[in-house]
């Protein structure tokens, strides 16, 4: 994209898949139901899907260029104080500029806006879409209501489709509403984008060795607030289990310490590992010896070979670095590696003095080696997103998972976490569950209302099958209801007495006894 003066670009996320021209005609729409003629006249108007981001995102870019600063200023200011647009609003970085627009190759012109509001000169795209003189006052129902998303996986729907779900019922009955989306993820794929999202953070970049002849030379990480790394292994660990090295996850840990961060947040998923964490191992800079002493490259045949240890070059800052290690998969050892796997972890018990127990796959390696925790369940995920700041002006907060039982409010899983923080800052909360068991005792909910999928008897066969249209249901009842209770307390309740003003009733009383 060739710059001309100042561009704003406007980050609109819909959700649900559509065209090019179906995205951009409801962008700007919504944009020019905010600004009128006199900001944008002469302005050239430009957008796409976003470049940048996965297309499965649904993330449209809506981009006003040829502006001076004051005229830019005026528009971001508008756009970002208007609530009905505000929903639509992707939640990281909604607003882009300069720097990242100039990436954006071939976005499409869809014209200059004219003196009489129509655009000349684009694609057709916004043809029939004139920008007004003036506006009336616009209000949008739940305007500065805040929501905050934060449901587990129902089934075949993940934590992120089922937010895409909720947001979109929101949106429904609360044209003005804020959401807040916090993903729910234990540690596999995904993990980095989910906190990412919800902390606002930012993607980092490592460089890593290909492995294979088709395998990428780079992964994705996160950093929250500046301070914690976001990790998942899953992102680099091989799908080829000809393979099999966990090389590359050494080699990602690896470009977080060397960055200089000190609070990692590590997700592992070790389902495709054949060499129990040996080449992780060695990116971190464990050396490993035969007994001839020569030195091993980590393969999955090296393990039975391995005859000493040497720790000495591990890198420094894994000692130094607080890692919490959240599981995202099972640590498998084939039959074939068994009694390899089980002479490895002894080398590294004895090495580093600990328990052959505490030695297996990549987490325990860092726990016995590293001073690295071990963690179940979502409490970690909310610590380093700080839950807690989400919290803060939070007028409601949704959260659910497919069965609704004792164990839900255990073991760190997601409802009864989330639940007992929003109860601990006294923030009211709603549970849309796919059931709920006879065995649960209500009290664990405190004053959390309910919703249910499933209000009617069905086979387990037919609720899995139906389980997209039972959820959007739902969703939809739980808000209708909201936006019921909403009226009535607005509508039914008693208007508190006007003040009387005894200084002006004083005056017309003597100006009563004078006539």
């Amino acid at each position: 994209m060739q710059l001309k003066r100042l561009g704003l670009g406007i980050r609109f996320d819909f959700l649900s898949p559509a065209s090019e021209e179906e995205h951009a005609r409801q962008a700007f729409e919504e944009i020019f139901s905010v600004l009128t003629v006199s900001e944008l006249d002469g302005l050239l108007i430009y957008g796409g899907q976003d470049p940048l981001t996965d297309p499965a995102e649904n993330i449209f870019l809506a981009v006003i260029m040829g502006g001076s600063l004051s005229t830019m200023r005026r528009i971001y200011e508008k756009i970002s104080a208007d609530a009905a647009i505000g929903m639509y609003l992707a939640h990281t970085h909604p607003f882009i500029e300069n720097n990242r627009l100039m990436q954006w190759q071939e976005p499409s012109f869809y014209g200059e806006v004219q003196k009489d509001g129509t655009l000349r000169g684009g694609n057709g795209t916004l043809d029939g879409l004139t920008v007004p003189k003036k506006h009336g006052r616009h209000r949008p129902v739940g305007k500065g209501i805040k929501v905050l998303l934060a449901p587990d996986c129902y089934g075949p729907i993940s934590s992120t489709e089922a937010i895409k779900r909720l947001s979109v019922a929101a949106r429904r009955h609360f044209q003005g509403v804020k959401l807040v989306p916090v993903p729910i993820t234990y540690g596999g794929q995904g993990m980095v984008h989910a906190l990412v999202t919800a902390a606002e953070g930012a993607y980092r970049t490592a460089k890593i060795t290909p492995l294979a002849p088709l395998q990428r030379n780079s992964a994705p990480y996160g950093v929250l607030y500046g301070k914690t790394a976001v990790l998942s292994l899953a992102d680099v660990l091989p799908c080829d289990a000809e393979i099999a090295s966990s090389f590359n996850a050494g080699e990602l840990i690896r470009r977080a310490l060397d960055e200089g961060l000190r609070e990692i947040l590590l997700g592992t998923a070790e389902s495709m590992v054949r060499d129990c964490g040996m080449g992780c191992l060695r990116a971190l800079g464990v050396k490993f010896y035969d007994a001839a002493g020569v030195e091993l490259r980590g393969a999955p045949e090296d393990l039975p070979r391995v005859a000493a240890v040497d720790t000495e070059y591990l890198h420094p800052g894994l000692r130094e670095a607080k890692i919490t290690v959240i599981s995202g998969g099972h640590t498998e050892t084939p039959e074939t590696y068994a009694e390899a796997a089980m002479h490895f972890r002894g080398c590294i018990a004895k090495a580093a003095n600990a328990a052959m127990g505490d030695c297996i796959g990549i987490g325990g390696l860092l726990c016995v080696l590293g001073g690295a925790k071990r963690v179940s369940g979502v409490d970690a995920l909310l610590d380093a997103v700080e839950f807690g700041k989400l919290l803060q002006g939070v007028a409601l907060v949704v959260t659910g998972e497919m069965l609704l039982e004792e164990p839900s409010f255990s073991n760190g899983r997601a409802v009864g976490s989330v639940l007992a923080r929003c109860a601990a800052r006294g923030v009211p909360a709603a549970v849309l569950a796919g059931g709920v068991s006879e065995s649960l005792d209500e009290a664990r909910l405190g004053n959390a209302g309910v919703a249910a999928l499933i209000n009617a008897p069905m086979s387990r066969e037919e609720a899995d099958r139906r389980v997209e249209e039972l959820f959007d249901a739902a969703a939809d009842r739980m808000f209708r209801l909201i936006r019921i209770g909403r009226d009535v307390e607005k509508i039914g309740a008693p208007k508190p007495p006007r003040q009387r003003d005894f200084t002006k009733m004083y005056r017309e009383s003597l100006k009563r006894i004078k006539e």
